[in-house]
């Protein structure tokens, strides 16, 4: 600061606003503070006449403080102004958008306008594109799916999904929505409860489109649907025909390839691999196959990631029943092994399953 203030230059305060705007959410806050200050003061006392400086002159107030990309976004949001119009409202060069200070100018903007997500959902995906801020669209896209969870904004699910995977990712990758540095525990809350809606929202469709298409069951797939708030992942093992039929299915087409693997094999039966706490859980689609559990630390459970001649290999028929039961009574249970979806007297395939999961896993499906 001594040395630029001995051999001041009135533009230097471009360059200098420029490294403010870029490093606005650095971890460094005190060397932030100081050059924010060092840039206000040297503005005030310009007279000159670059447009640029001008600009930053008369917008002051959104630089001055800490809060002043909530101050524009607020300012934006009231004046009914596109957040895509930010830099120009501003007079700033349009690259800055780019930079880390309209993260919460972005964020602001549609806090203070989210009641009205239809018409303002097109104008927030463009400005995110444009911004490219990894840590933007979490804090931002993360919003977009708590609320798209509501009653009054379920029709914006597909479009909030599809821009949730492109711009933060796969919710079944967890590296994905990690928490970014120095997020606010309430930014940490809405990312773990976001990745879960969007999973969840994700899972419901595989389990309708797959029971739909690759068997044909309804009964299994309304048992699952009712499962599918505590599945945390997922994987379909099949034929590559098989995943061409997923595929053409508008639901889950843009997912379809992130959570498929394909194997070698033509034989025309696929798996649906879910993870539910320390479980992996297995079902298929052909009828005569049973339903495997295996717990994850078991050395010979089927790899989430492996690659199998056929679906086939994932199951391993030296594992015991799951459920004993005689007449309509559970009468013993193992911890892994197998289940038939097969009804006996009173009893319905679905409550014996429930029984176990209930045992093993602490969940219920009604």
């Amino acid at each position: 600061m001594q040395l630029l203030k001995a051999n001041w230059k009135d533009y230097y305060i471009r360059g200098l606003t420029d490294c403010l705007f870029r490093n606005w959410e650095d971890r460094n806050k005190e060397s932030l503070e100081i050059l924010r200050n060092f840039i206000i003061s040297q503005l005030k006392n310009y007279t000159g006449s670059r447009t640029v400086i001008g600009s930053l002159l008369t917008n002051i107030r959104f630089i001055e403080k800490d809060n002043g990309p909530i101050i524009l976004g607020a300012e934006l949001a009231a004046k009914g102004i596109k957040i895509t119009q930010v830099t120009s409202y501003c007079s700033l060069p349009e690259s800055w958008i780019k930079y880390s200070y309209f993260s919460k100018v972005i964020d602001t903007y549609y806090e203070k306008r989210k009641q009205y997500l239809g018409e303002i959902l097109e104008e927030l995906k463009e400005v995110l594109s444009i911004h490219n801020n990894s840590i933007t669209n979490k804090r931002v896209v993360s919003k977009f799916i708590i609320q798209a969870n509501q009653n009054n904004f379920t029709q914006y699910q597909q479009d909030v999904k599809l821009l949730a995977f492109e711009m933060v990712g796969d919710p079944g990758i967890t590296s994905k929505w990690a928490p970014f540095e120095n997020a606010t525990e309430s930014e940490i809350r809405n990312l773990t409860q976001a990745r879960s809606i969007l999973n969840e929202w994700i899972t419901k469709e595989f389990i309708s489109v797959f029971f739909e298409k690759c068997i044909n069951d309804e009964r299994r797939k309304q048992f699952w649907l009712n499962m599918s708030p505590h599945i945390s992942a997922f994987k379909v093992f099949g034929p590559s025909n098989i995943r061409q039929t997923l595929r053409m299915d508008k639901r889950i087409s843009d997912f379809v390839d992130a959570r498929f693997q394909r194997t070698k094999s033509n034989i025309q039966i696929a798996a649906f691999m879910m993870r539910i706490g320390e479980y992996k859980l297995i079902e298929f689609s052909n009828q005569g196959y049973a339903f495997y559990a295996y717990k994850n630390d078991n050395p010979k459970a089927p790899s989430w990631d492996g690659r199998y001649n056929s679906v086939g290999e994932l199951r391993d028929s030296s594992l015991p029943m799951l459920v004993h039961r005689q007449g309509d009574n559970v009468t013993d249970t193992n911890p892994e092994g197998r289940l038939v979806h097969n009804d006996s007297g009173a009893i319905k395939w679905e409550r014996v399953f429930s029984h176990w999961m209930q045992e093993y896993l602490g969940i219920w499906s009604a």
